[in-house]
């Protein structure tokens, strides 16, 4: 591990078994240090609540720590020691943990709104830094020397197109903070002062299409101008050697802005009279594009170095197969390698579930959620007028990338990240978490149902201060004809938290008799139906921020026999059976084959899961379905998404 590890580490051993840590910066929130922690059976949790703290750690710690069965670290991100119950200050360590301590030259308020993996570039760097705390100067290190954005030195159009293909494109993450001092300096720049420049730094989706417009007209222009001069070469031309499209840096990165779909080509043109290099931007022949594109994203996925990811490479991961997988269906190519990529990834991703979910539900929901349960968490943190929260239940990456699509075509753009569904990935036990901001222990009442959503929503909301008069909850939309006045915030003026279940998708995948390509046939004519558009614009022009997740995502079954023993958890939740005695589900997973004992995180007494592993599921044998429940990539990373316009 890093210094800066070593010296949080150092200070905790599993001799004492109790430590209470103020830890304000989420400093033990890191996945290396929790898994250090881990291995040196010291576990971490989390207090915020008094009362469901109360509840876990009757359940799950106390007897732990009397018999001094391993050490429990109590962190809160306060300042002051007396936050913690009175009961653990008569026995537990204190200690303190500040950031300030491991950055002393830099400004600890910038330091806090970064990503916490980039620490140890920050650490590394820390040492040569020469200039003072300030917030300025912190910043300008910061985005020069960390981030490597030279935005100092924009001043045009190709300037700033390079400076956004590396935000957008080559770097993972960049935090608010930075984004807004890049847009402060370039708004200042006369050369730039008519474009859209906070959009485009802010949002990935709008600056594709924006990319997108521009490549439109460049084209049509060259096009019109070859046509129109017979005989002199484009590339004397000034408008064509000066334009951005032509700079080698962005012409260099072209081939993966489209063959990635980033980017959409322009269609029906003469290809033959522009030059050779623009050609992977003409739609010529729409089979022939689908496939470059479909093998461009073949590569990049089989080229993974899959052993190595974290929760964050994962849901990259999981993004790009989705928009893969998608465009395979749709034109009846690539299955081949789209299973083959399945099996690659399939393994891989069971064994860091099984060594690393745990650690999910700790990870803080900023600076965006982790898991579905941080979802309201997070929104109740963003200080907007009015937020609409729409949980399209069972859709996966699959489906956005369709979805997703239709709505860029129709001017929406998106900030959007992968969070984690909770197992098994059921509808009542995920979009419950989302609904209640709880882990599924905590409603072990009513896990088996999902009729407590509508009071768990109220009562996250009054717990943060939101009377239940400006906070509505609504179900079973997405079948109907859309109506505006059927939309229960639209008609009520006084709401201000809206939360609604689309469950089009998941209808979908339970009646799909062709598998994915039955799903993807229906949720075109649903999406040619503009039921999500028209919503979304409606209730953009109330007022609202939109924000769209899933409960769990889905997957292409097959069926291996079905078990008579155990609870069938769902109609069609084929891939899970609950039972509830730990006993008796493990003698049903010694007695089948392909199956999975889950160590049941985050689940009450009582609920024990066991999992059809891979592509099974407990159906007739050969017998494939679409379905979910189980732990694949498909079923347990979902799109979390920001509707920016």
């Amino acid at each position: 591990m890093t210094n800066w590890r070593d010296k949080i580490c150092r200070q905790f051993n599993n001799n004492n078994p109790l430590y209470l840590v103020l830890d304000r910066d989420q400093l033990l929130l890191d996945e290396l240090i929790l898994t250090s922690l881990h291995e040196e059976k010291i576990q971490v949790v989390n207090f915020s609540d008094s009362i469901l703290f109360r509840y876990e750690f009757e359940r799950e710690y106390r007897a732990r720590i009397e018999q001094r069965d391993g050490c429990l670290l109590v962190r809160a991100e306060e300042q002051d020691y007396n936050v913690f119950p009175y009961d653990l200050l008569q026995s537990g360590q204190r200690v303190r943990l500040d950031l300030a301590n491991i950055f002393p030259k830099f400004s600890a308020q910038i330091i806090r709104q970064l990503d916490i993996e980039v620490f140890d570039a920050l650490y590394a760097a820390h040492e040569r830094y020469q200039g003072s705390s300030s917030n300025k100067d912190t910043l300008d290190f910061l985005t020069k020397h960390l981030y490597k954005l030279p935005y100092d030195l924009v001043y045009t159009r190709a300037e700033l197109w390079k400076l956004l293909l590396t935000i957008h494109y080559e770097l993972d993450f960049i935090p608010d903070v930075v984004k807004e001092y890049i847009v402060s300096v370039l708004i200042q720049k006369s050369d730039l002062a008519e474009l859209p420049i906070k959009e485009l730094v802010f949002s990935s989706s709008f600056f594709y299409s924006y990319l997108g417009v521009e490549w439109d007209t460049f084209v049509h222009q060259v096009h019109d101008l070859a046509v129109t001069q017979s005989g002199v070469a484009i590339e004397d031309v000034g408008y064509y050697e000066a334009h951005p499209f032509t700079n080698p840096s962005i012409k260099g990165i072209l081939d993966n802005l489209f063959g990635e779909g980033l980017v959409q080509p322009v269609e029906s043109l003469q290809v033959n009279v522009l030059p050779e290099w623009m050609h992977v931007g003409i739609k010529t022949d729409t089979l022939r594009m689908d496939t470059d594109q479909l093998a461009h994203l073949y590569q990049r996925l089989k080229e993974s170095t899959i052993n190595d990811y974290r929760y964050k490479e994962w849901g990259k991961f999981a993004e790009t197969y989705g928009q893969f997988k998608h465009r395979a269906i749709v034109t009846g190519t690539f299955t081949q390698e789209a299973a083959e990529i399945s099996n690659q990834i399939d393994e891989p991703f069971e064994e860091w579930m099984l060594q690393y979910y745990g650690s999910l539900s700790t990870l803080p929901h900023l600076p965006w959620p982790k898991m579905v349960h941080h979802i309201p968490h997070y929104l109740a943190t963003q200080q907007e007028n009015k937020m609409a929260l729409l949980v399209m239940d069972g859709m996966g990456f699959v489906q956005w990338a369709q979805i997703r699509e239709e709505l860029i075509r129709q001017g929406l753009s998106f900030e959007e990240h992968g969070v984690f569904a909770w197992v098994p990935t059921l509808t009542s036990v995920s979009r419950q978490s989302i609904f209640s901001g709880m882990k599924p222990f905590y409603f072990a009442n009513s896990i088996s149902t999902t009729n407590k959503e509508s009071v768990l929503w109220n009562k996250f909301w009054e717990n943060q201060g939101v009377p239940r008069k400006n906070v509505v909850y609504q179900r079973s939309l997405g079948q109907e004809i859309y109506e505006k006045e059927n939309i229960l915030p639209l008609k009520q003026p006084n709401v201000r938290v809206y939360g609604a279940v689309i469950d089009i998708v998941d209808r979908m995948l339970h009646g799909a008799v062709q598998g994915a390509r039955s799903v993807s046939s229906e949720l075109r004519i649903w999406l040619d139906t503009n039921y999500l558009s028209r919503l979304i614009r409606d209730l953009q022009e109330a007022g609202f921020t939109i924000y769209i997740t899933a409960d769990h995502g889905n997957r292409e079954s097959v069926g291996i026999g079905r078990i008579s023993e155990g609870v069938l958890a769902e109609t069609k939740g084929e891939r899970v059976r609950i039972y509830d005695l730990k006993q008796l589900r493990d003698f049903a997973a010694e007695k089948h084959n392909q199956t999975l004992k889950w160590n049941d995180i985050g689940l009450p007494n009582q609920y024990h899961v066991l999992l059809a592993r891979n592509g099974a599921a407990f159906v007739n044998r050969g017998e494939t379905i679409m379905s979910h429940g189980g732990i694949s990539i498909e079923e347990v990373i979902v799109p979390f998404i920001k509707v920016m316009s």
